[in-house]
């Protein structure tokens, strides 16, 4: 997969580099077609090569991007040829997938800026483990839901919430240890239990 992706690319960097040969209408067509360079439109996918519609044509293309984008049927790209060999060599607009993969690690900085990710469907993330370090964290959200086998929080300080209602159910027991304890209610405080212990 290497190898062919670097021979596509060399391929195509023949084809910007080295001028076509000066020939007349005659030579041209004994030759066979014109250089062509300009949008074309992908019409079926064949593996590592695609079925392009193009002004001259439905032609044979093979991907050469920069980066690894999985053409769709319906996207418009950049094609490039000379005489039988045809290239994809851009993307004008597509909906098909890019991946982005690297043998190690990936790293994004911006020392002087910040980093923003926009999804219109959503982002995902799967790892064995996720880290978040930060001075301050931040998370805003009309709904939230979390499932967890098993969650523990080590709160040196203090923890506060401030809630419209408050609905807590525990299948086992429930236990609540404190240095001290108080509870104040505006109104009626109701407790129900088949045994209460006092003391």
């Amino acid at each position: 997969m290497a190898e062919q992706f670097a021979n596509s690319h060399l391929a195509v960097h023949e084809l910007l580099v080295q001028p076509a040969p000066k020939a007349d209408s005659a030579e041209l067509s004994l030759q066979g077609e014109q250089p062509f360079l300009g949008p074309a439109q992908v019409v079926a996918i064949a593996g590592s090569t695609v079925q392009l519609e193009t002004s001259t044509g439905t032609r044979t293309a093979t991907m050469a991007l920069a980066q690894a984008y999985s053409a769709v049927v319906g996207d418009t790209v950049l094609a490039i040829s000379r005489g039988e060999d045809w290239y994809v060599i851009g993307v004008i607009a597509g909906r098909g997938t890019t991946t982005f993969t690297a043998p190690g690690d990936i790293e994004f900085h911006a020392p002087c800026g910040r980093i923003e990710m926009l999804a219109k469907e959503g982002v995902f993330l799967k790892s064995d483990l996720v880290e978040i370090v930060a001075t301050k964290l931040e998370l805003t959200a009309r709904h939230v839901f979390e499932r967890f086998n098993d969650v523990t929080q080590w709160i040196t300080e203090t923890l506060h919430r401030r809630i419209g209602r408050m609905h807590t159910k525990v299948e086992g027991d429930y236990d609540l240890k404190a240095g001290r304890i108080t509870e104040l209610a505006d109104e009626d405080v109701t407790i129900d239990g088949k045994t209460i212990h006092l003391g």
